[in-house]
């Protein structure tokens, strides 16, 4: 996994690792953004000719359809690349709430 954006603008994952891999995004739109936003790494990828924009699985993707990711434990390696889209941060965070709500745990604070 990959998180965030490196701001000195060298990437988190190098060209090789990305060219190897499958790779699979929360939105290809987020992920190939420009600076300052996006995933460098993906970009420049994808600028040396490493890997293609339609060669990315978005997540969505793969969760419809789970024959586009690893099918076997030989397949390649798998780069999950998040650089944050805010309804799926709003998603998950609804979903740690509901369980802690249903678990009883955690702590109420006013802000």
């Amino acid at each position: 996994n990959s998180v965030g954006y490196n701001l000195d603008g060298t990437g988190e994952v190098d060209t090789a690792t990305v060219r190897d891999a499958l790779v699979v995004v929360e939105s290809r739109a987020a992920v190939l953004a420009a600076p300052p936003s996006g995933a460098i790494e993906i970009r420049r990828a994808i600028e040396d000719g490493a890997l293609t924009e339609r060669e990315l699985v978005e997540l969505g993707e793969l969760a419809m359809d789970p024959g586009l990711g690893r099918t076997a434990d030989d397949d390649r390696l798998t780069i999950y690349k998040s650089v944050g889209v805010a309804v799926q941060d709003a998603a998950a965070a609804a979903l740690v709430l509901d369980a802690a709500t249903r678990h009883g745990v955690g702590k109420h604070l006013r802000i």
